[in-house]
């Protein structure tokens, strides 16, 4: 019995004018470059990963769908910009391309994949984000990169999640925008291209609006050895946080390990103070006409930690109405490796994990609620970590040709996934999808296309379902 998940059917791609193909009409597609991204998906090993390790307490049906295969639509339904699992039937479910490419006699409902979510409890989320570690174990390009004795920065953050409803788990309130408003505090971990390789996420972790973001520093260093290995003999790696992670104790685990880092110092008040101290004796060097920068050298982070010594930074910068203020970062770095006057400006690049916060926000609605239970919105922040890693390796593997432009996620799912096709089903019984000409990205499908096409004639087909 054959049991593949992926493409029941080969799909094809070709310009208009170059279509010449004999075939019946079979409607049209306005998500032509779907098909292509769940190719690579399951080109990477996938869904193979999540059978082994990916097991939800539900009662199995013939006549309905599998965990892999709901996880899939799932992964497709945010890859086609969807806002919500329920947006999904009005685009996805009349388009013949996305059941087809995923061998399924039709589209999921929208309650199925919400009713997979809710099924996720601790243990199930466990598992999940153990897919998601192992496949990036195997194919990270981070992980190459530092083999090959290159230096990655990685950065970690926290970004809120509000969820205001009564009918929420495990929200509280927090550091929110709203006064009074409740939710869920987000941690990403995120190695960003600032030296050429991919943009990848390394981690997710949901918690309630009041948990600290100290609260998870031991488990991002878990998930970094994990994925990349043991870190102290990585030397090209170095983390990069805000001051929220920047406490004592963390920085005394980050000293003690050997780990580089590079951040802010928790206590704003610990940087006036410096500044106040050594008014008579800084050599204050300018970077700009509102900015200015000091090398303290190194000394203790804060009075009540003397054995926590590192190197530190004073920044001076004038605001608003002339205002002066202070920042103080903290790093193991020596000046021959970062300069004083490159260590503000490297600090400053922080700015790459939080534009992908805002990429995922709005192109793959990392902060949409797509369950009201905590452990299915966990769930559904490795889903769309997993969306955003294919989505980047597609691109610089796949899709763009060497010289090309960069696009990011809003322009890959704007453009590339929902470009618009006609639908041709050819005498071999073959979908082939007759892409515009004049659209500027449609040489990038019909140029990828090839590379994951199946053999036919397949052995006899039987589906083997579930069904929530």
């Amino acid at each position: 019995m054959w049991d593949a998940t992926v493409s029941a059917e080969p799909v094809q791609y070709r310009l208009d004018p170059e279509a010449g193909a004999a075939g019946q009409p079979a409607g049209s597609s306005s998500r032509a470059g779907l098909a292509a991204f769940l190719g690579f998906v399951r080109q990477v090993g996938l869904e193979r990963v999540l059978r082994a390790r990916v097991r939800l307490p539900v009662q199995e049906r013939r006549t309905g769908f599998t965990v892999v295969q709901k996880s899939l639509a799932l992964l497709a339904t945010l890859a086609a910009g969807c806002h919500s699992a329920r947006e999904g039937d009005f685009v996805l479910q009349p388009d013949p391309v996305a059941a087809a490419v995923l061998g399924l006699p039709r589209w999921p409902h929208s309650s199925q994949l919400t009713r997979q979510l809710r099924a996720f409890g601790g243990q199930h989320v466990a598992a999940l984000r153990q897919a998601f570690e192992d496949l990036l174990a195997e194919q990270s390009t981070v992980r190459q990169r530092l083999r090959r004795g290159e230096r990655v920065v990685v950065d970690v953050d926290q970004t809120d999640i509000p969820a205001n409803g009564r009918t929420y788990q495990a929200t509280a309130c927090g550091h929110f925008k709203k006064k009074g408003a409740r939710g869920y505090q987000a941690t990403a971990v995120f190695a960003g291209d600032t030296g050429g390789g991919d943009d990848e996420v390394l981690a997710t972790f949901l918690d309630p609006g009041n948990a600290h973001a100290t609260w998870r520093f031991g488990d991002v260093l878990d998930v970094l050895e994990r994925v990349l290995g043991p870190l102290e003999r990585l030397l090209g790696l170095i983390l990069r946080f805000d001051c929220q992670y920047a406490t004592a104790d963390d920085l005394a685990v980050l000293l003690r390990r050997k780990l580089h880092f590079v951040g802010r110092i928790y206590a704003d008040q610990t940087a006036a103070t410096w500044a106040r101290e050594g008014a008579s004796s800084l050599a204050w060097i300018e970077l700009s006409p509102i900015k200015w920068v000091a090398d303290l050298g190194t000394g203790p982070v804060s009075p009540g930690r003397p054995d926590v010594v590192c190197r530190r930074l004073l920044v001076r910068s004038t605001g608003a109405r002339h205002h002066c203020g202070y920042t103080a970062i903290v790093t193991d770095l020596p000046p021959e490796v970062l300069p004083t006057t490159e260590l503000e400006p490297f600090s400053e690049a922080r700015q790459t994990i939080e534009g992908w916060l805002s990429e995922a926000t709005a192109a793959l609605q990392l902060k949409g609620l797509w369950s009201r239970s905590f452990w299915g919105l966990s769930a559904f922040l490795i889903y769309a970590a997993l969306a955003s890693n294919r989505l980047n390796w597609w691109l610089r593997r796949e899709l763009r040709a060497p010289g090309q432009p960069l696009v990011g996620l809003r322009q890959l799912i704007g453009r590339v996934i929902s470009l618009p096709a006609q639908l041709v089903r050819t005498v071999e019984g073959h979908l082939l999808l007759l892409l515009p000409p004049s659209h500027p990205y449609a040489p990038w499908l019909a140029r990828a296309a090839p590379g994951w096409q199946l053999p036919l004639p397949f052995p006899q087909f039987s589906p083997c379902d579930a069904h929530l």
